[in-house]
């Protein structure tokens, strides 16, 4: 009797087994210089001397490296998630959150930390939410009621009257310099401002991009702007505002590491690569350059260095898609040029290198690629989201009805329904929950910006949205 009993739970167990392909946590029992155990799991450097550990519960701790054993520092050195770059997270992060405000009857922006606190009782109209600047949110543009920036302490760095500019952009991600709009029209220009609010240059351009790698690319004229079919003239400057050189009548990117594409025809079917001082690095011609992150760009569904070298063969067993290229990691989701017997269709490549670090699982489609170490994720079977690793294992139950991006250590998410909106850590805790559900039309699916790539696959699984 009992045999026969035991034989279908057997069953049953298997069958999961076989259902659940996702790659699991691997756990250990990590041992600190004064004999204390914990069992957790590795996820990746923090910093240069730190590490980061996922408890079995799910509590994630950060642990200095030189306390660890021997034993455990061997382990973590010969770990795939040791090659990559570490995980760099501002001290103090905030995130903006939106709730409905009772007492106002409206909706309402503010800031939290990292337990759910509000952080600041100032009032905030409108957070501008690709508004933070210098990479690690101690600056954000927001409207308070006015338009302004506001440090990470909420103190106001300076403010704009409503007869002030009517637009402010977030400027250099590693100077903290605003782009203030004024005027309208063919009489509009923009300044560059510092962090108070005063120029930082104290010429006036048609136009301009933010600043990066200390360049910037401005319009010196009117009738410099780029309009219909045309890219227009842009100008490249330094921090003193010294015009280095000039592209007419062509598209250009904003600089990353030091380096920028540039399109050479009018089509801005064709591009080149191009350092801070407008020296050519890779004549290409290519067809799409991407933003240069851990030393390397995506070029034409390729891994390119900062010296115009090739990271992957030309016909080789990887191709990156336009939906990854901007992954802010060491590491970066690739597809199969074609379907190999026993592999899934997707993998994760070293950005740096190029080289193959883990599979992901067939069952989970990567929505945008790395963000502080982990990626949204979507379980094509049961349509929940996660997060998985960059060694693709899945740290994040697949248990949201949304989950977007992590940001300084953040990552909005929906719960039961997409209007259930919270915010969780990168343990996946739920910090924060919107008090009043949002109620509306539900948002409709973007749709990748390049189609031509498509396969089966993709098609499929924007069927299963």
């Amino acid at each position: 009797m009992k045999r026969r009993t035991a034989l279908p739970v057997i069953r049953c167990l298997l069958a999961l087994l076989a259902a659940n392909s996702v790659t699991q946590a691997e756990l250990r029992e990590f041992t600190d210089v004064k004999g204390r155990k914990i069992t957790a799991e590795f996820l990746g450097l923090a910093g240069q001397d730190k590490v980061n550990l996922r408890m079995e519960a799910g509590k994630m701790v950060t642990v200095d490296l030189v306390r660890l054993s021997k034993g455990d520092q061997d382990y973590i050195a010969e770990h795939p998630a040791s090659k990559l770059t570490p995980i760099e997270l501002p001290e103090k992060a905030l995130i903006a959150v939106k709730d409905w405000n009772e007492k106002l009857q409206r909706d309402e922006s503010y800031f939290i930390t990292a337990t759910g606190q509000r952080a600041f009782r100032r009032a905030i109209k409108t957070i501008h939410f690709d508004g933070f600047a210098s990479g690690l949110w101690q600056y954000a543009v927001v409207e308070g009621p006015h338009l302004g920036v506001l440090d990470s302490k909420g103190m106001a760095s300076f403010g704009v009257s409503r007869v002030g500019p009517p637009g402010l952009e977030p400027g250099a991600t590693d100077a903290p310099i605003f782009i203030g709009r004024y005027g309208t029209r063919d009489t509009s220009y923009i300044q560059y401002l510092r962090k108070d609010g005063q120029p930082f240059i104290r010429t006036r351009y048609a136009d301009g991009r933010p600043f990066n790698s200390e360049r910037a690319w401005v319009n010196l004229e009117a009738g410099d702007r780029p309009e219909s079919g045309r890219g227009g003239t842009w100008t490249l400057i330094d921090y003193r505002g010294n015009l280095l050189h000039a592209y007419e009548d062509l598209q250009v990117q904003d600089f990353s590491e030091g380096r920028a594409g540039v399109a050479i025809d009018e089509r801005a079917s064709q591009w080149r690569i191009i350092d801070i001082d407008g020296e050519e690095i890779a004549a290409g011609p290519f067809r799409r350059v991407g933003k240069f992150i851990n030393g390397a760009a995506v070029v034409d569904g390729r891994l390119m260095d900062r010296d115009g070298k090739w990271l992957m063969e030309e016909k080789g067993e990887w191709q990156i898609e336009r939906r990854y290229e901007n992954s802010e990691s060491d590491a970066i989701v690739a597809r199969r040029t074609r379907r190999v017997e026993g592999k899934s269709r997707y993998g994760i490549l070293r950005r740096s290198t190029g080289e193959f670090i883990a599979e992901v699982s067939d069952d989970l489609f990567v929505d945008r690629g790395f963000f502080d170490g982990f990626a949204p994720v979507r379980n094509l079977k049961t349509l929940k989201h996660g997060y998985i690793s960059r060694t693709g294992e899945l740290i994040i139950a697949d248990k949201f009805a949304k989950a977007e991006p992590f940001r300084g250590g953040f990552a909005e998410v929906a719960l039961e329904t997409q209007y259930d909106k919270a915010v969780i850590n990168l343990a996946g805790d739920v910090i924060w929950k919107a008090r009043v559900p949002e109620a509306g039309v539900p948002e409709q699916p973007q749709e990748d910006d390049v189609k031509e790539d498509e396969g089966p696959d993709e098609k499929q699984e924007k069927q299963a949205d």
